[in-house]
């Protein structure tokens, strides 16, 4: 590994806020880990070169892939950033032996797999691993999975946006953008910017949200009692088309909501109705990118507690609150893992019971079309093609809303443990919603 005299080498800098906290709970807690993966399915005259060359473009201008931290890092650890080597391999490119296009599929998810539950080495390792397979001239598979620490949603969406963008214009004789804003210089400035004045104004905010989720009680709904049977989690879910979400998207924009924060508004008035509790606690995960840091490819997202008081039948007036909370939020996110740590720890024990993790809400924006696409020199191009092999990953909440916004659908899965929450409970809060999505949305 190159020292840091070493000119590839920048100075190190710290973790960002949502890095320290998340290395903090891999630390601690036991979490498994878990990489980020994308995949697609491509399908029809590939020019494996121009992918291969698009990818390793988006890998060599964003220096968050060029990662590296000590070897065993410790609970405060540093990072640096080493170039991309001109004669580096970034994309590895396999021609796979199948039988079927069934059994490529398969082979090709068990890799998936695999690299999905690999743990990052830290000290001698890129903090990604990028598969180009090939079945044959018309079939083609792109697998990528990223070191979380390095890659949230955000970074997610501009991985396929910026790749495919950069495949046509290579197609066409261009060349793809060389440089792209750092992850290391947003990371120190997000350091800077947050004062102590700040801090404790955060803290307090902090303090405030986690006291109430100590006082949200989650009525139990899932099988109880001798005979009930054993617990079974699962999901329920729905897609809106194209021409709902153009007029709920066009409604949202006059009342000053989005998509998103509409869809979670009437989650929380569903909720509240079918469980009898006008108090909902949940959380979510929150970006704290700054404005200027929009296109930067790195780990700003964070979990955050959202508290809706008083849900009632009005939606409107849910709606209000999702959205002040979610700013609420965003203002207040700036804290380092020993205050998280220290606040709920403190909130548990003033309140005499947990911080309640009954509900998440999972909220995702892509500009594109939930086709990746079907218009690049007329490739068919899936995304999320193949699914994980023999991997479970046990959900924690009760009920987990997913909620995806793409231009032309939004898709709604909701998760329920079967233990705290149900199918019944679950379908009936999906079927709520979108009774109320269709109540806001006029006919025709």
């Amino acid at each position: 590994m190159p020292g840091l005299t070493d000119p590839r080498v920048r100075t190190r800098f710290p973790l960002t806020y949502e890095q320290e906290w998340f290395h903090t709970k891999t630390l601690s807690s036991g979490w498994s880990h878990k990489n980020t993966q994308l995949a697609f399915e491509i399908l029809g005259d590939l020019d494996t070169d121009a992918l291969a060359a698009a990818v390793r473009a988006f890998v060599v201008r964003h220096d968050a892939l060029h990662l590296q931290m000590d070897p065993e890092p410790g609970p405060h650890p540093l990072q640096w950033t080493r170039a991309v080597e001109a004669e580096e391999e970034v994309v590895r490119r396999v021609k796979v032996k199948a039988a079927s296009p069934a059994q490529f599929s398969r082979y090709a998810s068990v890799l998936l797999s695999r690299d999905c539950v690999t743990p990052w080495s830290y000290g001698t390792q890129r903090p990604y691993v990028i598969r180009l397979l090939r079945y044959d001239d018309q079939h083609h598979a792109l697998l990528a999975t990223f070191q979380n620490l390095v890659f949230d949603g955000r970074a997610h969406h501009l991985f396929g946006h910026e790749v495919w963008r950069d495949y046509r214009t290579l197609r066409e004789g261009g060349t793809p953008p060389d440089t792209a804003p750092s992850f290391a210089d947003a990371a120190i400035r997000q350091r800077e910017r947050t004062s102590e004045r700040l801090r404790e104004q955060a803290r307090a905010n902090w303090r405030e949200r986690l006291a109430f989720m100590t006082r949200v009680p989650w009525p139990r709904t899932g099988p109880a009692g001798a005979g009930a049977g054993p617990a079974q989690a699962g999901m329920v879910s729905a897609e809106l088309p194209a021409a709902t979400v153009t007029a709920l998207r066009g409604l949202c924009a006059e009342f000053r909501f989005t998509v998103l924060q509409s869809a979670v508004g009437l989650f929380v008035t569903a909720l509240a109705a079918r469980t009898g509790n006008s108090d909902v606690g949940l959380w979510t995960s929150m970006d704290s990118r700054a404005s200027r840091d929009t296109d930067v490819v790195g780990m700003f997202a964070g979990s955050c507690p959202l508290t809706l008081r008083d849900i009632g039948a009005d939606a409107f007036s849910a709606r209000t609150q999702v959205r002040d909370q979610l700013l609420n939020g965003l203002r207040h996110q700036r804290l380092d893992a020993a205050d998280l740590t220290a606040l709920n720890r403190e909130a548990e024990e003033t309140g005499g019971a947990p911080v309640s993790r009954d509900i998440y809400v999972n909220l995702r924006r892509f500009d594109g079309d939930f086709t990746v696409g079907d218009d690049i020199d007329g490739l068919r191009i899936t995304a999320d093609a193949y699914p994980l092999h023999r991997i479970t990953f046990h959900d924690t909440f009760a009920l987990h809303l997913r909620c995806t916004e793409f231009r032309d659908r939004l898709c709604v899965d909701l998760h329920y443990d079967g233990h705290r929450a149900d199918r019944r409970l679950a379908r009936a809060v999906l079927d709520d919603m979108l009774a109320g999505l269709a109540a806001t949305v006029p006919a025709g």
